[in-house]
């Protein structure tokens, strides 16, 4: 099965949207983690409660991890 890690950073409310609106097309295992949280990547409200002001690490584990991971170029830190 594949799995992948990477850091991403969000800078506006929207993008957190735009990144839960490409996690739903994803069978994958998408999950956020910011410290010591982990939440459900394909989850507004989890991920709204993470601590978004530094980059959080997303992982994917899934057949389509790596399709997804290629689509997260926009979300990388800056």
């Amino acid at each position: 099965m594949n799995r992948i890690e990477k850091q991403v950073y969000f800078d506006k409310l929207t993008e957190v949207c735009e990144f839960v609106n490409l996690a739903s097309r994803y069978d994958c295992d998408i999950k956020v983690r910011s410290s010591s949280h982990e939440v459900d990547g394909k989850s507004i409200l989890g991920i709204l409660a993470l601590a978004l002001w530094k980059p959080v690490t997303v992982s994917a584990c899934g057949t389509d991890a790596h399709e997804f991971a290629d689509k997260l170029t926009s979300f990388q830190p800056h």
